[in-house]
């Protein structure tokens, strides 16, 4: 069997059982069709709407019926089959001459076959029921066929359908075997096609000790008949069913049941084990909106279908209850589900091809978009509607439905849920595409069971920094052991890369993409994850390599001891600190004096936290670096970057008072007025200007800037 569902009925016995429990029903209307040779013809119907069913519970009844003692011939009818729809009556008789001889070959069947094939005949002339025969289309045919009177009234005789009619009736009551008629999907004919079934059991064919099942959708039926203009259609039908028998009411233990098993088959893998509280997220939609919207084993298989196929593209890379919550969606209501794939804006407040253009905040995007969402929920019934509504809004909280959530939209992708845009991208396109990444790539990378060096040298190719460093953030407690390890790597790929220096001379503020402080950030995420703070600290402080984030680490742990931000607690004692800052103080000076950093503009950040960390050392080492060759130009370089703003990026701004605690500024002026400045770098040409008069210049251009 395959994994995926072609809408097989089931077929019962041990290898495809009823799990339903209407194994006893099907017993008991077999036994309701199991007529005596001599009983009057019986017409039962099997009514329920698509999905719930029906062949599956036909299956089960001739499974009874092949279990009787006295087992009855069983004919097969499925007229959607049929080739010619309008010879239908025809086509049905032949196929029951050529079952019953089939299935009974014997000298009574092949003869009451050979009358059925002759009553079928007639058939062809034109579309004739018995009581309802067009008369004089028939009559102008024949006369106009044959020229003598003689063999005019030999073709009529042999128009005598009654006749004929009751030659068969008598021929298979010489079987004497009951016979069960079964004809399925009625309810899948055109108007007309549906409408000559029913006149073909009423009047065409029915024989004693002949039972007819039909299976049809009572209420697709009553539409067919007021389609044909059939006053009173449910009557109608009475008048042809002599006993109507709805489906079996499918439990909800049962379609838990079926869900289970489906839920089994999935995968081997925890499926809910990857983001936190998926699994309680899941037992939410399941209870909520699956047990209400995915109401048949139709629509469950289906559902099944199209979750199997989205798992095994994105396992692992979007939270499974979201997964599910899209493919409930998928199923019942198709249009919302490619209106989110076309319009993801009116669901989390982005596109897929964010361009910068949408500038709103995402709530207010989302909400622009309310009239247009509540227009296509006006498709379904109130019931699903309010159902639909619910779970959109627990799966997209910007929605602001009473859809229960257990994150905000800030968590959404730490969690892999489908309202962080970029998980939705990879839920709709199937796959990861170049530039996000997958989580389980992220902890193969965390773990080592891949080259670290090579991963990352795709990641900077495929330009996919930005999502590397949201991932790793996202996943930084399961750092843990490898915290050194994994850091190092990342600082080698990027402190000296074209593409951190092109950020740093590029940075507009906090809406530009920084490489920097990106780092930064996962740095600090990973020493709030590690169990040994201070031993991970300390290694990353004594590497000359990493001495710009090491001062960005030295100095937030500085604010944590003394109080200068609000920390839950901080990461090393007060005399641990003493000893981070002089290992610091000893490698800070060594980087300046190699000049490790100065290619990537970050010499500022060793030197403005060595100055916090001790000014006497600063003074000392400061001083020594004027006092040699091009000693101004050198200090412009170390000092130089004072921060950014968003309105021309990176400036420098040199305050005497400040400054003088550390370095002679006098002096320093004095070597600066011999310097010819215009043939100097623009950034050292802004450096040397400032430090002359105190005044902002933005480093990319030399521009001056307003003071804050």
């Amino acid at each position: 069997m395959g994994k995926y569902h072609n809408d097989q009925p089931i077929q019962g016995g041990s290898n495809d059982p009823d799990l339903l429990n209407r194994l006893d029903f099907a017993n008991h209307l077999a036994n309701v069709l199991l007529l005596n040779h001599s009983d009057d013809c019986l017409t039962v119907s099997l009514e329920g709407e698509w999905g719930y069913g029906k062949t599956s519970v036909i299956n089960l009844i001739k499974g009874a019926l092949d279990e009787k003692e006295t087992s009855p011939i069983v004919i097969e009818y499925n007229p959607w089959l049929a080739g010619k729809p309008e010879s239908l009556i025809q086509d049905f008789l032949l196929q029951f001459s050529s079952q019953l001889n089939i299935k009974d070959n014997s000298e009574v069947a092949l003869k009451a076959a050979k009358e059925l094939i002759a009553y079928s005949s007639l058939f062809s002339v034109a579309k004739l029921v018995p009581g309802t025969e067009p008369w004089a289309s028939i009559v102008e045919k024949v006369f106009s066929k044959f020229g003598s009177s003689t063999k005019k009234i030999a073709e009529l005789k042999k128009l005598d359908l009654l006749g004929k009619k009751k030659k068969v009736v008598a021929a298979i009551e010489k079987i004497k075997t009951p016979i069960v008629v079964i004809i399925d999907d009625i309810d899948r004919l055109t108007p007309s096609e549906t409408f000559q079934v029913l006149r073909l059991v009423k009047a065409v064919a029915d024989f004693s000790g002949t039972s007819f099942l039909l299976a049809f959708d009572s209420s697709y039926l009553v539409s067919v008949l007021d389609k044909n203009n059939i006053v009173n259609a449910s009557e109608y039908i009475n008048k042809i069913v002599q006993l109507r028998v709805p489906l079996p009411v499918i439990s909800e233990r049962g379609m838990n049941e079926l869900a289970n098993i489906e839920l089994g088959n999935l995968s081997d893998k925890n499926l809910t084990g990857r983001f936190e509280t998926d699994q309680e997220r899941l037992s939410w939609i399941y209870h909520n909106y699956f047990k209400h919207l995915i109401k048949n084993p139709r629509e469950l298989k289906r559902f099944f279908n199209h979750l199997r196929f989205v798992l095994e593209q994105v396992e692992g890379q979007v939270c499974f209850a979201d997964l599910f919550s899209l493919s409930i969606i998928a199923t019942k209501a198709n249009s919302i589900y490619e209106h989110i794939k076309k319009t993801p804006e009116a669901y989390i407040g982005e596109s897929f091809s964010n361009d910068g253009l949408m500038m709103d905040k995402p709530e207010d995007v989302v909400k622009s978009f309310s009239e247009e969402r509540s227009q296509i929920l006006t498709e379904f019934s109130e019931r699903e509607s309010k159902l639909l509504e619910g779970l959109l809004g627990h799966t997209f909280p910007f929605l602001n439905s009473d859809g229960y959530s257990h994150y905000g939209v800030s968590d959404a992708d730490s969690v892999g849920r489908v309202s962080a845009p970029q998980r939705l991208y990879v839920a709709f396109h199937y796959k990861t595409p170049i530039g996000y990444l997958s989580d389980q790539e992220i902890l193969d990378f965390i773990s080592g069971d891949m080259n670290r060096d090579s991963f990352l040298s795709k990641v900077v190719a495929d330009d996919a920094d930005d999502r590397f460093f949201e991932m790793m953030t996202n996943y930084a407690k399961e750092c843990k052991n490898n915290s050194f390890d994994v850091l190092i790597c990342i600082y080698n790929a990027y402190l000296k890369s074209e593409k951190l220096i092109s950020s740093l001379e590029s940075n507009y503020g906090f809406m530009s993409r920084d490489l920097y402080r990106q780092m930064v950030w996962l740095t600090n995420k990973v020493i709030s994850e590690n169990d040994d703070k201070y031993t991970l600290i300390k290694k990353l402080i004594v590497r000359k390599d990493s001495a710009p984030l090491a001062a960005d680490v030295l100095h937030k742990v500085r604010k944590q001891i003394h109080g200068e931000q609000n920390y839950d607690q901080s990461w090393v004692s007060e005399e641990q600190l003493d000893e981070l800052e002089s290992n610091y103080q000893e490698i800070a000076i060594q980087s300046l004096l190699d000049k490790t950093h100065i290619a990537n503009h970050l010499e500022s950040h060793i030197f403005y936290e060595l100055k916090r960390s001790s000014k006497d050392k600063t003074s000392e080492f400061m001083n020594i670096v004027l006092a040699g060759e091009n000693g101004a130009i050198r200090v412009a370089e170390i000092i130089g970057n004072s921060g950014n703003d968003s309105v021309n990026g990176p400036y420098v701004q040199i305050d005497e008072k400040t400054f003088n605690e550390v370095i002679d500024i006098k002096k320093l002026r004095k070597q600066i007025q011999k310097i010819d400045i215009v043939n100097q770098p623009i950034h050292i040409q802004a450096i040397l200007k400032s430090i002359l008069d105190g005044n902002k210049y933005y480093l990319r251009d030399g521009t001056s800037g307003d003071l804050w």
